[in-house]
């Protein structure tokens, strides 16, 4: 029964993904269009960006038909840190659309690579701050769980950094 429960949890949990990676993409691809219909004419655009922001959208969506199918797969792609990941990439090729241009790949890989370098301190001060008895806990929101090395703890610590640090900073890019 918990087995069916999980399956069936992982399964909603995809599919909330995949829309919204659409609904993230589209917009993406909505906002690109305005700008080069108020600032460019359309005939310069190229619709290589396009068709690379739909097989990138499209990815997620087999995915998770073949998760609906019960079809076995490597349930990797389920985690949060892989999701929020995939977003970056559905951003990148939505900022490559808008400007036209390639660089717009690099936008969220230095976001990403600036996220994991603030992470790394992020995880190391957590866990010397929750070390008591030489026991060191993970403390994630009211669960408090003991760990079995400083390893597993920053391990925790770095991932939730991580996630959390990429996700404000979307938002953050978003708003402004």
């Amino acid at each position: 029964m918990r087995v069916k429960k999980k399956k069936n949890e992982t399964l909603g949990i995809t599919w909330i993904m995949t829309a919204v990676y659409w609904v993230v993409g589209l917009l993406c691809m909505f906002w690109g269009k305005l700008d080069h219909i108020l600032v460019y004419d359309l005939k310069d655009t190229n619709n290589g960006y396009v068709l690379a922001l739909l097989i990138i959208l499209l990815l997620p969506l087999f995915f998770s038909i073949l998760v609906s199918l019960k079809v076995k797969l490597a349930l990797i792609i389920c985690r949060p840190l892989v999701a929020v990941i995939y977003l970056l990439v559905v951003i990148a090729a939505g900022m490559a659309y808008r400007l036209q241009d390639i660089i717009g790949y690099f936008f969220p890989i230095i976001v990403f690579v600036l996220m994991a370098i603030l992470a790394i301190f992020y995880a190391l001060v957590k866990t010397i701050r929750n070390k008591k008895n030489d026991k060191y806990y993970f403390i994630d929101d009211q669960n408090k769980i003991e760990c079995n090395s400083f390893w597993e703890a920053y391990r925790q610590y770095y991932v939730m950094g991580l996630t959390e640090g990429i996700i404000e900073s979307l938002l953050t890019m978003i708003s402004n």
